[in-house]
């Protein structure tokens, strides 16, 4: 039986993520259905911790994180709108303002950009639910949604190529952290210069 995130691919990451828990289980293994769902609470959260440790934390300390979300959503929707709008210097001016340096940013890379977050926060208040307990809240075909669109915001943002039935799910999620660390380090980076 499949315990740890490394042993997946992403495909089989999301088809658990999506319920699937035979992915889980080894050639003719027979396994209780109570180690399943429990593997995959600990591969889920092994995901979570190696994309973004941070909010990993929260997610235990469980501290408004849910209104922090809605306003996340809220936020990266109006932008939405406004990469919509063809309203790019406002886009630019936003998410720097919010601590993301897009100075270097070409059209393409601030839509992904834009895309990814609000991809990454609408899939994590989903998973928190409405009393933020259950994580099974989302259907399957909005779990690949979401990660089709993360899939293809690292794609666009690294002009690379991923392809899900090879990579593991662990690299990926350790992709989506560096990914953080780099708009953290900009947005940083872009506050020292300001305060300059």
């Amino acid at each position: 039986m499949k315990t740890r995130l490394s042993e997946l691919t992403l495909a089989d990451f999301i088809e658990m993520e999506c319920g699937n828990l035979e992915v889980l289980k080894g050639r003719h293994e027979v396994v209780p259905r109570e180690r399943l769902v429990k593997a995959r609470y600990d591969i889920s959260n092994e995901f979570q911790y190696i994309a973004s440790p941070s909010s990993f934390k929260s997610m235990v300390i469980g501290r408004g994180k849910k209104t922090k979300l809605r306003v996340k959503v809220m936020f990266f929707s109006a932008l939405k709108a406004l990469v919509e709008m063809s309203a790019l210097d406002d886009v630019r001016s936003l998410l720097t303002a919010y601590g993301i340096d897009c100075s270097g940013f070409d059209d393409a890379r601030l839509t992904a950009e834009v895309n990814q977050q609000l991809n990454a926060a609408t899939f994590d208040l989903k998973r928190m639910g409405i009393d933020g307990k259950d994580e099974s809240v989302t259907t399957p075909d909005e779990v690949r949604k979401c990660y089709e669109g993360m899939v293809a915001d690292l794609m666009i943002a690294n002009k690379m190529s991923i392809d899900i039935d090879t990579i593991r799910a662990s690299v990926f999620a350790s992709m989506i952290h560096k990914a953080n660390e780099i708009a953290k380090a900009l947005a940083a980076k872009t506050k020292k210069v300001n305060k300059k």
